[in-house]
């Protein structure tokens, strides 16, 4: 490319626009006619050299900056300028197509003829003169649509390029070129600084700065070093090991409620493109994937869930653009993580101020307007942490500023997260997001949790026990889960699990009951235990540790606050000191001492302290709370979300006279106060998890409020409420759901495997037979928290299901599908999001009617399809390509057809045998030129053609009978062909639309239109 803008712009130059055959003289014609001898041409060509090579290096930048997985066999200078991507094992885009746009930009460029008119008519503009090129040179057919995204900024940058050489070149005369030759150092320096100063944007920036390039690289290699860590909770600050959190990461499962009507659902829905649009549906799956089928996703989950982990990582694994899968899409992403806990107060960040989040050392060289810049082409990924770490009376100032930057910048992607008592699922939902929420660990969770922590302790600092002697302890916690139900209950949540792997680590003795234990027994390992074994004599001793951090926790709750300035911090323990005369270090030294060895304080900033995790925070506040005799306070703020672990647990720590008046003043508020009645009487009923005694009229009472307003559930919202309270809740579920309505029969059985208690999956045998399908879909779905075996033989044996069939989201239930009798279609749904499986897996299961997997990126053989011609959907993903076709053909049932595949498909003569399919969807068809198989298909009525189709057909025939249909990639040519082949078409929906305007589609009788992305501002329709 850079030889050729050289050429063109020398070329232009030389040129005198007197005769035909001057004007298409080449360049070395009209130089050997220009210049007297070999030396002067020789030093021309120099000239050529060095222009193309500052051109190249320019280029270049922008290449490795805006296609950041190319891969390695592009040159060695490239490779060094991408070497944080290049270390990764994931690229999209392959060399043939890399070359393929560049050779298109420059051959485009090279048929231009530069006359002085035309530099005039641009105004010797590089934007102009590359419209110029676009209309009289079409781009090359067949690009794949990244392929096409590196076509239009090779030949924009290069317009540009070009323009700027020619406007520096001097206008002498043929005489003085000798002369203007021989000073070509000094030229070619010049323009080099010239260069320098052209801007470097994108297509969705033309007016970016020269700087984007460097600083975005830079941004993502420090995201990259700092967030690519993960603490190891349970161990101290001095014991951490250096442990990378992409390797580490634990993909959860979440459990969503999908509206095809949003927005939020709309990229790669071929999960679930059998589902009629419009229709809601409840759905589990990864995390990954729920939040790669959306724009924008809301992420609730509990106190130690995994929320700011899940960040972190997404962040991380976009600097390196390493997402696969349902995200691969977001590897061209910029993240952004915001922590609302810093912005508790004052104003919310503006986009130019987001860095002062993310990286305050270097915001003030960030180019101007380059966050806006990645917000208007829909690079940034903005990562919002903690809704519920701001006061209450402060969210709607939350809500309104996400609300902004959604309206405002439509193309980025936002994730947010919060605890569920901090906002309902549909908090954001005008605003298009998808509400999720993470779900307690199943046990194929905690069996990889366990393991991973296990395998990270090896490189810790130090150990309370022999590194040998980690499989062993990891065997003895296993058989503990497997023998003890509560400890596996309490170990669902990974802050908890994590505490249950270090406690088990230091000590053999039996491990806590409850959580209330759990946290008392974690702060005494970290605040003591640790330091007695090893013989480290401490500058405090426990009691007066726990007394300082009470005191902070107290302080940071009270305010609504989970950090504090160091200062702040200082000043807190200052005014402590004096109540405690044995202590005579100064304030400054003990507050060093106290991040430095309690494993419980941290710095995670310099200047900024804040707990290790908030629970630790809740747990010491609440102790000091009853110490204090805080309860009037505790009482005042009751209705507040951000106060509810601090009130379970100070019933915890409360003596009964104070966990009798906590109670019993919470209750006489929610008599009083009928808007905030739920919540409290959730709060109250909440708190017997942890209380120990309690006066008997205030027992009874709390039982009848749960009996009268809370049991049974009356939605799944309310289930999820319930399950604060714990297994408790379960002696007040009726043994029946006869009486129940069929939305609180399914609420019930949700509530009760929450729980994942014995006791629940009695109560589960007995709601079994109960024949209404949400029953049968919540029965179905609580499988996966309980021993497989056992739910199969005990609950699910008999169990009608809906229509019989059952479908299976977690590869370990498969082995036991052959327990349930009454089994008449098995629907294998796999989550990605955690490994790749081969189709072989579906090997001997019975009565197979639907089959969605992740395969390896290999070349798949269909073959083991042929053993289930029941199977009516078959939606196989990621395979490099597919063999023996022909398979399909075996299968007389199949309806639904779903092949997506990493390389272009050669041809779509297979679909010509497949007469009976009613939907179909298909992608990587750049290279189909030729659509007329479509016309065996009578009977589809939904078709989705990702990618680039050009919807050409040899034949000339129409295909009436589709009446919903998704293009990956449209255009005026294909729109232009809609009417005349889809005369029937009902709703049109488009990934990425190119054309200009909306006339290409104003023909079409439509009662949907859905454009989900345009290159071109549209208005509104």
């Amino acid at each position: 490319m850079g030889k050729i803008i050289a050429e063109k712009a020398v070329t232009a130059w030389l040129r005198r626009h007197r005769a035909r055959q001057q004007r298409t003289a080449s360049l070395a014609e009209l130089a050997a006619a220009e210049l007297a001898g070999p030396v002067q041409r020789d030093k021309l060509n120099r000239l050529l050299g060095n222009v193309g090579g500052q051109v190249a290096e320019r280029l270049e930048l922008v290449l490795a900056t805006r296609f950041t997985s190319l891969p390695g066999n592009v040159g060695g200078q490239v490779a060094e300028r991408l070497e944080l991507v290049l270390a990764t094992r994931f690229t999209s885009l392959p060399g043939n197509e890399i070359a393929a746009a560049l050779a298109g930009a420059g051959d485009a460029l090279a048929e231009v003829e530069l006359t002085d008119d035309l530099l005039f008519a641009v105004d010797a503009d590089g934007d102009k003169l590359a419209a110029h090129v676009r209309s009289v040179c079409p781009p090359p057919r067949g690009l794949a649509e990244p392929a096409a995204q590196l076509y239009d900024i090779a030949l924009d940058q290069s317009c540009r390029y070009l323009a700027q050489v020619i406007q520096h070149l001097p206008a002498l005369p043929p005489r003085a070129l000798a002369e203007t030759l021989s000073r070509l150092t000094a030229q070619t320096a010049q323009l080099d600084e010239l260069l320098a100063r052209v801007p470097r944007s994108t297509l969705h920036a033309p007016r970016g700065t020269g700087h984007d390039a460097e600083f975005t690289a830079a941004y993502l290699r420090h995201i990259d070093s700092t967030l690519d860590s993960v603490l190891l909770l349970g161990l101290a600050t001095h014991e951490q090991p250096k442990l990378a959190l992409s390797m580490a990461y634990l993909s959860l499962s979440v459990s969503s409620t999908l509206d095809r009507r949003s927005r939020s659902t709309r990229r790669r829905p071929d999960r679930h493109w059998f589902a009629e649009t419009g229709e809601e549906t409840t759905s589990t799956g990864r995390v990954e994937a729920a939040i790669g089928a959306a724009d924008r996703s809301f992420v609730r989950g509990e106190a130690g869930s995994g929320k700011t982990t899940l960040l972190h990582w997404l962040a991380v694994t976009a600097a390196r653009a390493a997402f696969t899968e349902q995200l691969a899409d977001w590897n061209s992403c910029v993240p952004f993580v915001i922590r609302l806990r810093a912005h508790a107060t004052g104003e919310l960040p503006r986009p130019e101020q987001f860095l002062q989040d993310a990286w305050p050392s270097r915001a003030a060289e960030m180019p101007e307007l380059w966050v806006h810049r990645r917000l208007d082409e829909g690079s940034a990924l903005l990562l919002v942490d903690g809704v519920d770490e701001v006061p209450s009376a402060r969210r709607p100032q939350v809500h309104a500023w996400l609300a902004e930057l959604a309206r405002e910048f439509p193309q980025a992607r936002i994730v947010v997260t919060a605890r569920p008592a901090a906002a309902e699922a549909k908090w954001l939902a005008a605003e298009g997001f998808a509400a999720v929420t993470l779900e307690p660990m199943n046990r194929e969770d905690l069996d990889q949790f366990v393991a991973r922590w296990h395998e990270a302790a090896h490189r810790a600092h130090s150990l309370p026990c022999d590194p040998a002697e980690l499989p062993a302890a990891q065997r003895r916690l296993r058989n503990q889960f497997a023998s003890r139900p509560h400890l596996r209950t309490l170990a669902a949540n990974p802050l908890l699990a994590a505490m249950l792997c270090a406690l088990n680590l230091d000590q053999v003795t039996e491990l806590p009951r409850n959580r209330m234990e759990l946290y008392r027994r974690a702060l005494e390992m970290l605040l003591e235990t640790r330091d007695v074994k090893r013989g480290i004599a401490g500058m405090l001793d426990v009691a007066q540790k726990r007394v300082l951090l009470r005191d902070l926790a107290w302080r940071l709750t009270e305010a609504n606050r989970i950090e504090l300035a160091r200062s702040r911090a200082e000043e807190h323990v200052a005014r402590k000191l004096p109540a405690m005369p044995n202590v005579t270090e100064s304030a400054d030294h003990i507050l060093d001492h106290l991040l430095e060895r309690s494993g419980v304080l941290r710095e995670p900033v310099p200047g900024t302290v804040d707990f290790v995790h908030r629970t630790f925070q809740e747990y010491l506040a609440a102790s000091e709370a009853t110490e204090q005799g805080r309860i009037e306070k505790l009482v005042s703020q009751a209705h507040l979300d951000v106060w509810w672990e601090t009130i379970v647990m100070a019933c915890g720590h409360a003596k009964r006279t104070q966990a009798d008046l906590l109670l019993t003043e919470i209750l006489d508020r929610a008599a009083a106060e009928p808007r905030r009645a739920r919540h409290l009487r959730l709060l109250a009923a909440a708190c017997l998890e942890t209380v120990d005694e309690l006066d008997p009229a205030v027992r009874a009472r709390v039982d009848a409020l749960i009996e009268q307003h809370l049991v049974p559930p009356r939605s799944v919202r309310e289930a999820g409420s319930l399950a604060a309270i714990g297994h408790r809740v379960l002696r007040y579920f009726p043994s029946t759901l006869d009486d129940l309505s069929e939305a609180a029969a399914a609420a019930t059985v949700r509530a009760a495997a929450f729980t994942e208690n014995q006791e629940a999956l009695g109560l589960l045998r007995g709601y079994a037979a109960d024949p209404r399908d949400r029953v049968q879909d919540e029965l179905a779905r609580a499988w996966r928290y309980f021993e497989p075996q056992r739910y199969a033989e005990e609950v699910l044996a008999e169990a009608p299901l809906r229509d019989g069939i059952i479908r299976v989201r977690d590869e370990h239930l498969l082995p036991f599908v052959d327990r349930l009798t009454r089994l008449r279609g098995l629907a294998v749904n796999l989550e990605s999001g955690r490994r790749l499986v081969p189709l072989e897996i579906i090997a001997g299961l019975p009565n197979l009617v639907v089959v969605s997997l992740d395969l390896p990126h290999e070349t798949i053989d269909l073959a083991p399809l042929a053993e289930h011609p029941t199977l009516h959907t078959v939606e196989l993903f990621a395979a490099a390509n597919y063999r023996r076709r022909e398979v399909l053909t075996q299968l007389p049932a199949l309806a639904n057809l779903a092949l997506f595949q990493l390389e272009p498909m050669d041809d779509i003569q297979f679909v010509r045998t497949l007469p009976d399919l009613q939907t179909l969807s298909l992608d990587q068809l750049y290279r189909i030129e030729d659509y007329s198989p479509l016309d065996d298909l009578a009977s589809v009525w939904r078709l989705n053609l990702w990618s680039t189709p050009t919807l050409l057909s040899s034949s000339g025939r129409c295909w009436p009978s589709v009446r919903k249909l998704l293009l990956g990639v449209a255009g005026p040519e294909v729109l232009d062909r809609l009417p005349g082949l889809f005369p029937n078409l009902e709703t049109l929906t488009v990934d990425r639309y190119t054309a200009r305007t909306l006339a290409p589609v104003e023909r079409l009788s439509l009662r949907k239109l859905e454009i989900r992305r345009s290159d071109h501002n549209l208005g509104r329709p």
